[in-house]
């Protein structure tokens, strides 16, 4: 999980934006109204699409004119499964964590990953053993 997370205020426009997910080196940016309320997200592939893609203005286009919304959240206390389930039901690459209504990180499906490979590290590689064994006797 990915914390503390970033965001920017839904009047940004988005070439601070970008200078935010440029400096803290991010594929996404959480948005939030002016009491701090996540509202959306933005992604690169918003910005490439909605701003880039229809020749918009870095400067006059705001946050909340590209951001993906309504955003999907777990809370902090849901485990890794449950997770999983609602990233494969929405079709989601990331999950906004909550913990008492206020967002504390972000799931990615990277994130998913590392955990699933550290967990089962030795299964999977019995199942690589089999796998190149299976290979081979072609």
């Amino acid at each position: 999980m990915s914390k503390p997370v970033k965001s920017v205020n839904i009047e940004a426009n988005v070439r601070t934006v970008v200078k935010e997910m440029n400096k803290h080196k991010i594929a996404s940016i959480l948005v939030v109204d002016n009491n701090g309320k996540p509202v959306g997200v933005i992604t690169e592939r918003d910005i490439l699409q909605r701003v880039i893609e229809e020749n918009q203005s870095l400067d006059l286009t705001k946050a909340k004119d590209i951001m993906s919304s309504p955003i999907h959240y777990i809370n902090s206390k849901k485990t890794i499964k449950e997770a999983c389930e609602l990233m494969v039901l929405f079709k989601l690459k990331r999950l906004i964590v909550i913990d008492e209504n206020k967002p504390v990180g972000i799931i990615t499906i990277a994130d998913i990953i590392k955990k699933v490979l550290n967990l089962h590290k030795e299964l999977l590689e019995d199942w690589e053993k089999n796998l190149i064994n299976a290979w081979e006797s072609f």
